[in-house]
């Protein structure tokens, strides 16, 4: 397959030591995603990373995994090479990796201070006893204690020992994982480590266990075996290690012979970060040495060239990307960028649902229901094509539209707007990244051949005509205000209003001009800068007054008060559910971050035993103490009340149709469970 020429640097080859890569692109290690148990890979480990080598990556860094297990690691699953026991199920994982022409990268772990006592039933160790700050994404951490010279030392072999296994098990190099907050950084960072000994003090000293651990490695596996280490470019949030820190140790590392350095960052405090937010931290480091640099931060394939091209790294990392599409880099050198599945960049591949924990902690992916399940969830040609009807084309309808397409089916979507993406088209207002999901999707419907009929809506009659084999019921839910005085008030907004401005709609409730403004901003939304503009227009006015009041502390509603207070609005956000700040599980964790932001921010969370009526005022609720409280805003929006639009599924039953359900109209949920739900369906046709 020849190269695109619109990638050519990002896929010509390249070489770390005596490693030779097909391409300029790298999976970094990701410690959640292994489906590992007791530290042994598993057929899960084996299909995960199965399916990226043959996606076309160049090299994958697979970890993080433990030089001292159970003792160093921070969550399960984890994998452990502390052992020779561990050695034959990294080989298969190798083999797997090079039965298609990746090079795998073994990355070495410990975590520090990071380590969870709860889990491990070990207390940490740290340079320093400093206990490290929780975060919405960690609500709690242990009281490390100073580790010892002596241990140290033995830590020192335990890192050699586990080079010179991978080495053994076939890897082609090994990462070193000095990054982040575990415990290799905070031995560099003068605001974790404050010993008095010979690892503290100066930065020679500070990074004395580190060059140690070097030199041991150097000695288990020969000077010509690759060696990567990954250091943090910079260290937000407190003060210990800068930009001219990590250059001053580039330069030590490379003194130490080691063959490429991988610059991350440690950022835990933005929802969104912008694609390339940490290039300029490799672009530095660079500058500084001569060994390969690979950087890192949301880096897509066309960001990925220009980097390249500018000669601000070598290689470029590419994690969460490879998550939502594994065949991202063989659909890139072939092309076909727009059908690349984007990352929304959401992070629910780090929360953990529930009906998930009891595999290993495997996670999810919001566009991709294929993660950890990729030989479960391949997509195999169906035995019979039979004539699909889809009725619905939000994420669930055209993901099944989609997966039922790819599948052979011959597949007709029915959407009663006049464009497709259902309430994708809200949440690409709340959260631009969510955009991309609608494009995509509904790129894959032209592309696939599936017909696609706008601005009609299905009954009975029309079913009858059309005759499917199978139907696919996706027609979302119904926004409602609850039935309180005053909800009928022009100051009152529900989900669906706001849905119906983004479409353009005209309606009652003094909504007219606010709807028509709407109208001009979905004209304007076709193309990149009209979609620009239009967030240039939010800023600057939005129908919702000065004051708002956010009822529904749910998916939607977390994301659309955030929306709001980044706009300079003041919004105090209510719900009736103390124990259910974000609906049901699993809790995406942009918007876990999201709450914890307006937290920070000084937004007002109310719990409200009842909420009583609507006035001029804004809304007037009982509170959790039993007392009356009117809470002040120009605008109240109903924003998380939904009830299934499930009329015409229910009129289906008895006929002879095959009828599923997909996505909201069985129950309300988010993005993610549509795109299974219609995952699921589509596979099961």
């Amino acid at each position: 397959m020849g190269n695109s020429p619109q990638f050519q640097r990002l896929f010509e080859p390249g070489r770390i030591g005596k490693m030779e890569t097909r391409n300029r692109i790298v999976m970094p290690a990701m410690s959640s995603i292994l489906g590992a148990k007791e530290g042994f890979a598993t057929d899960l480990t084996k299909d995960y990373y199965e399916a990226r080598a043959k996606g076309g990556v160049g090299t994958i860094m697979v970890g993080s995994i433990a030089v001292d297990y159970p003792a160093g690691i921070t969550g399960k699953p984890r994998l452990s090479i502390d052992d020779d026991k561990y050695l034959p199920g990294l080989a298969e994982v190798v083999a797997l990796i090079h039965k298609h022409g990746a090079k795998a990268v073994a990355q070495l772990h410990h975590g520090g201070n990071a380590t969870l006592q709860n889990l491990t039933g070990i207390q940490p160790v740290a340079p320093s006893p400093i206990l490290r700050r929780t975060s919405y994404m960690r609500p709690v951490y242990f009281m490390p204690r100073e580790i010892t010279v002596k241990e140290i030392h033995e830590l020192t072999t335990r890192f050699a020992a586990a080079a010179e296994r991978a080495k053994r098990a076939g890897f082609d190099g090994v990462e070193v994982n000095a990054a982040h907050r575990y415990l290799l950084h905070t031995f560099l960072s003068t605001y974790w480590n404050r010993r008095t000994d010979q690892y503290g003090g100066d930065l020679k000293n500070r990074a004395r266990f580190l060059l140690e651990i070097i030199a041991s490695m150097r000695k288990a596996v020969g000077s010509d075996y690759p060696v990567i280490i990954r250091i943090n470019g910079v260290e937000h949030e407190v003060e210990g290690y800068t930009l001219e820190t990590a250059k001053e140790v580039s330069r030590l590392l490379e003194d130490a012979g080691v063959d490429a350095i991988n610059v991350s960052i440690y950022e835990t405090n933005t929802p969104s970060y912008p694609p390339g937010f940490a290039v300029h931290l490799a672009a530095a480091i660079k500058k500084t040495v001569s060994v390969p640099v690979m950087a890192v931060g949301a880096i897509g394939p066309e960001l990925g060239e220009k980097v390249l091209r500018e000669k601000k790294a070598d290689f470029i990392c590419m994690g969460r990307a490879l998550l939502a599409d594994p065949e991202l880099p063989n659909k890139a050198v072939s092309g076909r960028v727009e059908d690349i599945t984007p990352c929304l960049r959401c992070n629910s591949c780090l929360s953990a649902p529930i009906e998930l924990q009891a595999r290993e902690g495997l996670r999810e992916c919001t566009v991709n229901a294929s993660l950890t399940k990729e030989r479960e969830y391949e997509i195999k040609p169906a035995a019979k094509a039979k004539r699909v009807l889809v009725i619905g084309g939000g994420p669930g309808g055209m993901e099944a539209a989609r997966v039922a397409a790819l599948r052979g089916h011959q597949v007709l979507l029915y959407e009663k707007e006049k464009r497709l993406g259902g309430q994708l088209n809200l949440a690409c207002m709340l959260r631009e990244e969510n955009g991309a999901l609608t494009k995509y999707l509904t790129t894959q419907m032209k592309k696939l051949g599936v017909k696609v009929e706008l601005g009609k809506e299905v009954d009975a009659a029309l079913v009858n005509e059309l005759k499917p084999d199978v139907i696919v019921a996706a027609t979302g839910a119904t926004a409602f205000v609850p039935e309180i005085p005053g909800a009928d008030g022009s100051n009152v907004l529900s989900g669906a209003d706001i849905h119906d401005m983004l479409q353009g709609h005209r309606g009652e409730k003094g909504l007219k001009g606010r709807r028509f403004i709407w109208y001009i901003g979905l004209t304007l939304m076709k193309s990149p800068l009209g979609q620009r503009l239009m967030r240039r227009m939010l800023r600057l006015w939005a129908p919702f007054g000065k004051r708002v009041v956010v009822v529904g502390r749910g998916l939607p509603g977390i994301e659309l008060a955030h929306f709001l207070v980044e706009r300079g609005k003041r919004v105090i956000v209510v719900d009736t559910r103390e124990d259910l700040v974000f609906g049901e599980p699993p809790m995406p964790v942009v918007r876990q971050l999201m709450e914890w932001k307006l937290g920070e921010e000084g937004t007002a969370m109310v719990t409200a035993i009842e909420i009583e009526k609507v006035t001029d005022e804004g809304l007037t609720v009982i509170n959790k103490k039993g007392q009356r409280q009117t809470l002040e805003g120009d605008t109240v929006v109903f924003a998380a009340e939904y009830k299934p639009n499930n009329e015409l599924a229910q009129m289906l039953v008895g006929t002879p149709y095959e009828v599923h359900l997909v996505g909201d109209c069985n129950k309300p949920v988010g993005i993610l469970e549509a795109i299974r739900d219609g995952s699921r369906v589509g596979r099961a046709i």
